[in-house]
């Protein structure tokens, strides 16, 4: 009779544990992982930061925190990392009651891309450990990865020749907030320049008169349609690194950026467009663009692009188209533009066995750029 005592007494504890467990061990526990840094550049380390807080009278025995993130995220030097279409991180906790966890994860981003964590799956079970219980909770972890700097040493020459047209053809217009003087009024000039206290005070018409400013914009095309049925993405990954670096390069140079791409916004769905503009912000806004473009999405038709460009296309734009592909549609396209903002340049990058088309007198100077064929 005292072993039955004993155990029902057993079955009794049990069972009471195993409700208390059922109802409260995932009660005041929170779970987090978040990126250290808000972004970082392709090829360079980062941290991501995992909390874990049981605040409770309640032990847990055994914790197993999961999640998953891009597999171009290396964790590979952590412990408990799978490695297949995605990285999966499983980790194992046993949390004493009212205690905090801090654990820091590094890791290297391999590609550009804009990279998510929202979902964390939390395991538990109860003091005896035979108990499973479980949940998910969301989670808003992100990282921008921006594409890394091509060669610039490489870079350079194309850039000089860019300068150079840039410098010989400035275009000067009139600016209303350059103010120089008043002088009468002529039968040539805006009424909207008219100024009325001066006419007023003098009793016959006057004008003000306004200073000139340079006016000189680059509009970089980025077309990553594939040249054939077979798909390069080393040639896509290092035309987004040249548009990266000539829109740095342009902007330290305070020549306001623009930027357009076919290849889709992996968050809007939508291709990438940016107007020209200037300054760090806009630098910082264009590698985020840049890092969200998805090539897994189908590109759109490049050919569309001289209709969405017919409102902003003026001669004082240079446009600098950077393609791998010259299927004709592409060559055609382009030359449209070029015809109007004359001076523009295609930047072709293309592998150093593969055959360059013959694009004299297409009222465009194009820049043969190779890429290395081990490069992936």
């Amino acid at each position: 009779m005292a072993m039955i005592g004993i155990l029902l007494g057993a079955a009794c504890i049990y069972l009471l544990q195993v409700r208390i467990y059922r109802r409260l061990w995932d009660k005041n526990l929170h779970a987090s992982v978040a990126f250290e840094q808000h972004a970082v550049t392709e090829g360079e380390s980062g941290e991501l930061v995992e909390i874990i807080i049981n605040q409770k009278w309640l032990p847990l025995p055994m914790l197993r925190v999961q999640f998953q993130s891009d597999r171009h995220l290396d964790f590979m030097q952590e412990g408990n990392v799978a490695v297949t279409d995605r990285c999966y991180k499983n980790d194992i906790f046993s949390l004493m009651m009212y205690q905090k966890i801090t654990r820091r994860l590094k890791f290297r981003a391999i590609r550009r891309g804009y990279y998510t964590i929202n979902q964390i799956d939390l395991d538990s079970t109860d003091l005896f450990m035979i108990e499973k219980l479980g949940r998910s909770i969301p989670c808003s972890a992100s990282l921008y990865v921006y594409p890394k700097p091509t060669d610039t040493r490489r870079l350079l020459i194309p850039f000089q020749k860019m300068m150079g047209d840039i410098l010989t053809r400035r275009y000067t217009y009139e600016d209303p907030f350059e103010f120089q003087g008043i002088r009468p009024y002529q039968p040539f000039d805006n009424m909207r320049d008219v100024n009325w206290k001066a006419s007023a005070r003098t009793g016959e018409l006057r004008t003000n008169i306004h200073g000139y400013t340079v006016r000189q914009e680059v509009f970089l095309l980025l077309n990553l349609e594939s040249e054939s049925l077979v798909d390069d993405p080393a040639l896509k990954e290092e035309s987004i690194r040249i548009a990266n670096s000539l829109a740095e390069l342009f902007l330290h140079q305070g020549i306001p950026v623009g930027l357009y791409s076919n290849a889709k916004d992996i968050i809007s769905k939508e291709p990438l467009f940016e107007p020209a503009g200037g300054g760090v912000q806009h630098l910082l806004t264009i590698r985020k663009k840049l890092a969200r473009l998805d090539l897994t999405q189908p590109v759109c038709d490049f050919s569309q692009l001289d209709s969405d460009l017919k409102y902003n296309q003026d001669t004082s734009m240079l446009y600098i188209l950077i393609s791998s592909s010259q299927r004709q549609e592409v060559k055609y396209t382009f030359e449209k533009i070029a015809k109007d903002c004359p001076g523009s340049f295609w930047l072709l990058p293309i592998r150093q066995k593969d055959k360059q088309d013959d694009l004299s007198g297409k009222g465009f100077s194009i820049i043969r750029w190779e890429v290395d064929e081990f490069a992936s």
